[in-house]
């Protein structure tokens, strides 16, 4: 058996880590497996990308799309990406002998909506967001009547279109019209997969949650001293972590509910917060207490000391697939504090290896804080380690997706 691992990229962002990190668990299980990417930024001899001119050739072509992106007016700050033209990853998986395609995040043109559904060999698609079944939006919004539930041809108070070409109706639609052939798909999370069922794009489909992979025995405890003195940090603190992509600059991120619960926080106790993801900015946030941030992380050992040297990590974000800031965070002994929704409910179990506060009930996020910090006993930590080995670790993830692949290959042979 061979595996494609097909990504924008194998390290540049989060989704392109998931994969990555998929790649080196199915190698380290001896699954033959490959990526293909539009950029690469590893020195994996397993991860293919064409010649300098095609990448160059393929930044030109998604600056365009982005150009036309801007023809819709929506309401929303996320990610759109309209997947027009595609990229010299097409050729790749067009040429590859592998007996499987896995899809992961494949936007910044890496392959074209029509491109996908040309694809003849057994596909499945892992979502690291809504991209898949919705128009051009990565995010939407989960009730009853969102468009992705009940189609784009009539707009609700749900959509993001303001205006200008409703480009979100056109993808859809697009998306309609060539992926005729039913894809597996695989999501991280239970409450994403419920969003795919709910989906009229993929409704039927075959669906399956397996988590992120994540490599346990480099993400492990330390000695929290050692740990702090990486950061010239005091070891008499409590120390409370944030981190994402772009910091606080992403509203669903929920930067903004951290502010409030910080400041709900006891006055006589030695708070200070630790966040990676963005430089310090240049106006006042507003928190009240000590707060430290360390810039942009691209380095498992950088992170791997902000793990162990933070008493506990807040994922305060408004929605989330299946984030790695949790998973990595426990998988070095450090519990998690998020709120009572979407795939963060897949990550903690209440009080046991973590908080989780009722949304987007900022007094109850200050509670959890309080809560880990009170309890900050070797048994907590053990038990969110615990929890990580048994849930995300190499082997457990690669095992699913082996049987996955397997079911794959079969159905499509009958």
């Amino acid at each position: 058996m061979k595996i494609s691992i097909v990504s924008h990229s194998d390290l540049h962002g989060g989704a392109a880590r998931a994969a990555y990190r998929l790649h080196k668990a199915l190698l380290k299980n001896n699954i033959q497996t490959e990526m293909l990417v539009r950029v690469k930024k590893s020195d994996d001899d397993k991860v293919i990308s064409s010649s300098k001119f095609r990448q160059y050739l393929a930044r030109f072509t998604n600056y365009i799309s982005y150009k036309i992106q801007l023809l819709q007016k929506t309401k929303s700050s996320i990610l759109h990406s309209s997947n027009f033209f595609g990229s010299h990853v097409n050729k790749l998986v067009a040429n590859s002998d592998s007996d499987v395609i896995n899809l992961h995040w494949v936007n910044a043109e890496t392959l074209s909506i029509k491109q996908i559904g040309r694809i003849d060999k057994p596909v499945v698609m892992t979502l690291h967001d809504m991209w898949a079944f919705c128009g051009t939006e990565h995010l939407s919004l989960d009730l009853d009547f969102s468009n992705f539930k009940v189609g784009y041809d009539k707009l609700n108070t749900s959509s993001d279109y303001i205006s200008g070409v409703n480009l979100n109706n056109y993808i859809w639609n697009q998306k309609r019209k060539h992926w005729k052939k039913k894809f597996t798909i695989v999501t991280p999370s239970n409450w994403l997969s419920g969003c795919v069922r709910d989906s009229l794009l993929f409704k039927g489909w075959d669906v399956h949650t397996i988590p992120n992979a994540l490599d346990t025995e480099l993400f492990r405890p330390m000695k929290k001293e050692k740990a702090r003195e990486y950061f010239k940090l005091s070891n008499n603190d409590i120390l409370i972590g944030f981190g994402a992509m772009g910091g606080g600059s992403d509203p669903n991120k929920g930067f903004d509910l951290l502010v409030e619960a910080l400041n709900k926080l006891p006055k006589d106790k030695n708070y200070k917060c630790l966040v990676f993801g963005q430089d310090k900015p240049t106006y006042d946030i507003g928190i009240d207490l000590p707060i430290k941030f360390i810039g942009h992380v691209n380095d498992d050992n950088v992170l791997i000391h902000f793990y162990n040297a933070v008493d506990l990590m807040v994922v305060p974000s408004r929605q989330e697939n299946l984030p790695q800031t949790g998973t990595e965070a426990m998988s070095c002994g450090t519990p998690v504090v998020a709120f009572n929704t979407t795939g963060l409910i897949d990550i903690i179990e209440h009080k046991v290896t973590g908080y989780l506060a009722e949304p987007f009930n900022t007094d109850d996020l200050a509670n959890g804080i309080e809560w880990c910090c009170l309890n900050k006993s070797k048994t907590l930590r053990s038990l969110s380690r615990e929890r990580a080995v048994l849930l995300w670790s190499q082997d457990v993830v690669a095992a699913q997706y082996l049987e996955l692949y397997g079911n794959v290959i079969n159905k499509d042979k009958n």
